[in-house]
């Protein structure tokens, strides 16, 4: 069953069956996050953040769950965007990818892709990336039939762009991390350079530290020289964090810009809470 964690609305009173705001979604195999964007104003008009294991149950069922939760599904849009969050994910330099090449990498690396619907994203970096998943088809399909008028996406795209954006400072190591249920979104980049960009499966803080001292250890970083940017589910008031500020004595929080948290609901949580489904938009 799909509990719904997160829920701050504004204004999304129902004017007409169909409306030009934009929906956004974000696809995971522990969560789905739907978002309203305003058309005229430009601005944010609610979230929902849902949690459920995917492994336990349908797809199919999840949707359904969802869509009866949901102040927002109720709605028509033209205009969906959908973004899919999933481990078996490969990044491929621009200039050496092809369909084939995106097929026979995923398959090497995250086995048999029979069965799976395979969608690729162009990252707006130099050199350019291209963002390869493999999608299961019956996830796609649940898709298709709860949704219309959708884009595909990959989160993975957005968390490179911000991860790589030239407006950043890269004076040494940065470790970025992108909390979500039972998974974290982990970026380095080393002088100028992205090392690794991965989904990790998360169950206990234990699981947390291990994961980010592994990646510098596979790198020959160093904690103490490292920038530690979080986001997403996790708390200051926290054995976890706690933990962390033991290893990393540079920890810096990604928070959203002031005019996307101007919805009253948002004072229930961290600003940096909502951050990785916000930077979707």
């Amino acid at each position: 069953m799909a509990k719904k964690v997160v829920s701050v609305y504004g204004d999304i009173s129902i004017k007409s069956p169909f409306n030009s705001d934009q929906l956004i979604i974000e696809i995971g195999n522990y969560h789905i996050a739907c978002l309203v964007k305003l058309s005229v104003k430009q601005e944010l008009a609610a979230v929902e953040v849902y949690h459920f294991n995917s492994f336990e149950e349908e797809w199919y069922d999840i949707f359904q769950d969802v869509r009866s939760k949901s102040k927002i599904l109720n709605r028509g849009f033209i205009d969906t965007r959908v973004f899919f969050n999933l481990p078996d994910t490969v990044l491929i330099p621009s200039a050496m990818y092809s369909e084939a090449a995106a097929s026979e990498y995923l398959q090497l690396i995250h086995g048999d892709v029979i069965n799976q619907v395979i969608k690729t994203d162009k990252v707006n970096v130099e050199p350019s990336i291209t963002v390869a998943t493999k999608i299961k088809r019956v996830l796609m399909d649940t898709v298709n039939s709860n949704l219309m008028m959708i884009t595909v996406h990959n989160s993975y795209r957005v968390f490179l762009e911000n991860l790589l954006a030239t407006t950043r400072p890269y004076n040494h190591s940065l470790l970025k991390v992108q909390l979500y249920n039972n998974e974290m979104m982990v970026g380095l980049v080393y002088n100028n350079q992205l090392l690794l960009a991965q989904l990790y499966t998360q169950k206990t803080s234990e699981d947390i530290l291990y994961h980010l001292l592994n990646v510098l250890q596979q790198y020959n970083l160093r904690a103490e020289e490292t920038t530690l940017e979080l986001s997403g589910m996790i708390e200051i008031k926290t054995a976890l964090y706690e933990n962390l500020k033991k290893v990393f004595p540079r920890i810096t929080f990604d928070n959203p810009t002031e005019e996307l948290i101007k919805l009253h609901d948002f004072t229930k949580y961290p600003k940096h809470y909502l951050t990785p489904y916000l930077n979707l938009l």
